[in-house]
């Protein structure tokens, strides 16, 4: 009886498509295959070994090892030692960051990346967690004020809200947004600008895998947008139909917003004016009626979470790692050197 009850419950609907949701993300991840080699954290690892043994009396002295331009001013200084060998990383001495191309490789690196962010929770530290709490409680926050929030800003709409919202909505629009990067990718091309060609693909990436993770909340959920519904606890379960929670407006724009900002970071003027407009996206949504206060923010959370960690896969710490291993035997003392592509 109780479990005939719970399952008809709004509650119950809910819950059960967050599980379906939660399937289908799971599966979809572990069907994909890591075949991009780009992605520092999802790739295999593979290494080639060659023996730098040296005698004794050789590498008493700091022993010069050039492997290419990438170890050119790397020095690793090597002494016997009755210790237990250890490992050392050797980074990569250039700051360069890795130039992206739109190629095989970057589509696949969509996929792998999204595998990533879906499973990064098994990886999460404590501070991590903490965040995820915060997002979460602000989320509930929002959600018991959802009502009163629609019915003050729809007391406060006019014709003049309306023009400023259809403004910035375009900003939030797959439709336009993704046509704007494509311009920006092609201006980095005609004009061999490196960076704009790097943001737009990470922009372009960005939206892919927010959009990705707006869909399954959007279809597990069925919250019944505000225009629509007759208060703010209406779900309707697994649907598409004219879903709210998240807003993918709002997803969007700040996923694009903060490549843009971090890409750009050094201009002054361009991180207030991409999270800015990125903000009045999200409330042109609550002025036209179409969502929640809790669809607006853990979207633009959503947007900002995920377009931080495809930043960090893609970062200066990525590109091959070198490793010395110490290696000691009765009759030589030597280390060997090993690269992860």
């Amino acid at each position: 009886m109780f479990g005939k009850y719970f399952q008809r419950t709004e509650l119950g609907k809910v819950l059960k498509g967050i599980s379906i949701a939660g399937s289908f993300l799971f599966v979809f991840a572990w069907a994909i295959q890591s075949h991009a080699e780009t992605s520092e954290f999802s790739r295999s690892q593979e290494y080639f070994s060659s023996n730098l043994s040296e005698s004794i009396s050789l590498i008493k002295e700091p022993l010069f090892l050039c492997g290419g331009d990438c170890l050119s001013e790397n020095v690793i200084s090597a002494k016997s030692t009755k210790k237990k060998p250890s490992v050392r990383k050797i980074s990569n001495s250039s700051n360069r960051r890795p130039d992206l191309k739109l190629n095989s490789d970057y589509f696949l690196n969509i996929f792998s990346d999204t595998k990533y962010i879906l499973l990064s929770p098994l990886r999460w530290r404590a501070r991590d967690w903490v965040k995820a709490s915060l997002v979460l409680g602000t989320t509930g926050a929002f959600f018991a004020l959802d009502d009163e929030i629609s019915d003050f800003i729809q007391d406060e709409r006019s014709s003049t809200t309306d023009d400023i919202a259809g403004i910035f909505e375009p900003f939030g629009n797959g439709g336009y947004t993704f046509g704007g990067l494509v311009g920006f990718y092609l201006y980095g091309r005609v004009f061999e600008n490196t960076k704009a060609e790097r943001t737009a693909l990470l922009a372009v990436e960005s939206f892919a895998v927010t959009g990705i993770f707006t869909f399954a909340l959007k279809f597990s959920t069925g919250r019944v947008r505000p225009q629509s519904a007759q208060n703010s606890r209406e779900w309707s379960g697994p649907n598409l139909d004219d879903v709210s929670f998240p807003s993918g407006h709002t997803s969007s724009a700040f996923a694009i917003a903060t490549v843009l900002a971090s890409e750009y970071k050094n201009n002054p003027w361009v991180p207030p004016i991409a999270y800015g407009l990125a903000t009045l996206t999200g409330l042109s949504r609550l002025n036209d009626n179409k969502h929640w206060a809790s669809d607006v923010f853990l979207g633009g959370a959503l947007g900002y979470f995920i377009s931080k960690t495809i930043l960090k896969i893609h970062s200066n710490k990525k590109g091959r790692h070198y490793t010395i291993y110490p290696r000691v035997s009765k009759k030589e003392v030597g280390l060997d050197f090993a690269m992860r592509f």
